[in-house]
C-alpha cells in the first residue's frame, strides 16, 4: 500500500472523528442547556414577552 494513500485515508478517518465529535458536544451543550431551564424561568420569559407586547401596542396608540 502506498503511503501516500495511507496519509490522505487518515486524514479522511480524522474529519470523520472529527465531525462525530463536534455533534456529539454539540447535542450535550444543548442538553445541559435545556436542563437548567426552570419553570420560573419559563414563566418569567412568558411574562415579559407579555409586557413588551404592551407596551408595542402602548407605542402604536400614542399620538
Amino acid at each position: 500500500m502506498d503511503f501516500g494513500l495511507f496519509k490522505a485515508g487518515a486524514f479522511i478517518v480524522l474529519i470523520i472523528v472529527y465531525l462525530a465529535v463536534r455533534k456529539f458536544f454539540k447535542k450535550l451543550a444543548d442538553f445541559t442547556e435545556n436542563m437548567g431551564t426552570t419553570d420560573s424561568q419559563e414563566e418569567e420569559l412568558i411574562l415579559l414577552k407579555s409586557k413588551v407586547t404592551v407596551l408595542e401596542e402602548q407605542l402604536k396608540h400614542k399620538p
